[in-house]
């Protein structure tokens, strides 16, 4: 058999530059400030176990990220493959490209106390670099968390991965069948891990991470993460205005928290008690005259207008007189101004109530809708970053894999504003789909 050899066409650089896949990963790795993490793992190599330097590794599992490869048998066979992949993670011939046991070795050390502390200092690096070129960063940030499924058997006794723990969560779920169109409350239950995030709502960016097991409270990470928020970045939690979570992290101290250390809105939704018929109703457990949410009632049971925030008070008015009210038994009798009756309650004798806004007011709704800004983050880190689709066991190594995920995330939105392409800030998906 004859073959004519073919002429190279175009240079490698040009390859790299006309491909866009190949670029994604250029421009990822180029924003990785990971100078320090490639001296550790450098100094941790053993010689005797073969010739695949760390930064060779360390590209290979960005690529893995990058390119949405499932697990690390599947990015094996992609690297044999790939040619172009591999010369840009810079395996200069197929007999090179790692084996299973190297990545093992690998994501062991990479998942070591000082391997894990090394990423996060990158995740800190990359948010105070983007905090200095991003003036809005900060401003309105929300806080959730998502449920992560352990890489082991849950119908097993005797689990593989001893870190797991199991938890569950309320669901609604509209049923079509037959035509009833009634919401359905159930449990989902899950065996694994959390990831907690604080995002940035505007540029839909994580500014801090963490990873717990699924049994944990979420309640009770609330302010610690905000304490290590503000430690590490304190720039970004000065511009902070309004922190926006759901009723997971409803609780008097995390309110109190944000509005006296932060001197921030908590915008988190309450656990309601009463049954929904009976919401406007006088609420026996508030310190004044109001329903479950803090709105005020005057002595008719009209509910009052909400009229401000007067420093550490909130202000009600007379609905009679803002015209929101036709009768009134008690007008005339509770003031005799036209202004009508005016109520001050003080924001501390029950933040969780009266967290420095009122509940059912127009700004509280539009803060609290930015919130699903977090969970737009969580899907694109499970669906396009890998975070939902774990192969390994363990806590260090899910905070491991969690972290790369996020690390990739951050580097695309810093590769756009290098690039000066801030409109594309948020859709670092596109960098790393």
């Amino acid at each position: 058999m004859s073959y004519v050899r073919q002429g190279t066409l175009f240079s490698f650089e040009d390859f790299v530059a006309g491909f866009d896949d190949n670029e994604r990963l250029v421009l990822t790795l180029s924003e990785l400030p990971d100078e320090r993490l490639q001296r550790y793992l450098e100094l941790e190599r053993k010689p005797a176990h073969g010739p695949d330097p760390c930064l060779v590794m360390w590209r290979c599992l960005i690529a893995k990220f990058v390119y949405q490869i499932r697990c690390y048998s599947e990015l094996i066979r992609e690297l044999k493959r790939n040619g172009s992949l591999r010369r840009l993670v810079g395996i200069e011939r197929i007999e090179e490209v790692p084996a299973a046991w190297d990545f093992s070795r690998f994501l062991r050390k990479l998942s070591s106390p000082q391997g894990l502390a090394l990423l996060a200092e990158m995740f800190e690096q990359l948010v105070a670099q983007l905090t200095a070129a991003l003036p809005g960063m900060g401003q309105h940030l929300a806080v959730d968390a998502t449920a992560v499924r352990a890489y082991s058997n849950e119908l097993r006794r005797e689990k593989s991965d001893g870190d797991a723990r199991w938890s569950a969560r309320p669901k609604r779920q509209r049923r079509r069948p037959a035509g009833s169109g009634q919401v359905e409350e159930y449990l989902d239950y899950w065996f694994g891990y959390q990831v907690h995030l604080i995002v940035d709502c505007q540029t839909e960016l994580p500014v801090a991470c963490e990873v717990t097991a699924a049994n944990e409270n979420e309640t009770t990470h609330f302010e610690p993460m905000l304490q290590r928020l503000q430690r590490h970045h304190e720039p970004l939690v000065r511009r902070t205005e309004a922190i926006m979570a759901d009723a997971g992290y409803d609780s008097s101290d995390n309110c109190r928290y944000v509005l006296s250390e932060l001197q921030a809105l908590p915008v988190i939704k309450m656990r309601l008690t009463q049954k929904r018929q009976d919401r406007d109703q006088p609420f026996a457990g508030a310190t004044s005259l109001c329903n479950e949410l803090g709105t005020q009632l005057c002595d008719s049971g009209h509910k009052m207008v909400y009229a401000g925030r007067d420093r550490d008070y909130l202000k009600w008015r007379c609905p009679v007189a803002c015209g929101k009210a036709q009768r009134c038994t008690a007008f005339g009798r509770c003031s005799a101004s036209a202004y009508g009756t005016v109520r001050k309650i003080s924001i501390w004798e029950d933040p969780r109530r009266f967290p420095g806004l009122a509940r059912e007011s127009k700004k509280w709704t539009r803060l609290y809708r930015k919130r699903t800004a977090a969970e737009r983050v969580n899907a694109r880190l499970k669906d396009w970053l890998l975070l939902d689709e774990l192969t390994l066991r363990g806590m260090a190594k899910v905070t491991m894999h969690a972290s790369v995920s996020l690390l990739v995330m951050l580097a695309g939105a810093q590769a756009m504003v290098t690039a000066d392409q801030l409109e594309r800030v948020r859709q670092v998906v596109r960098l790393a789909a």
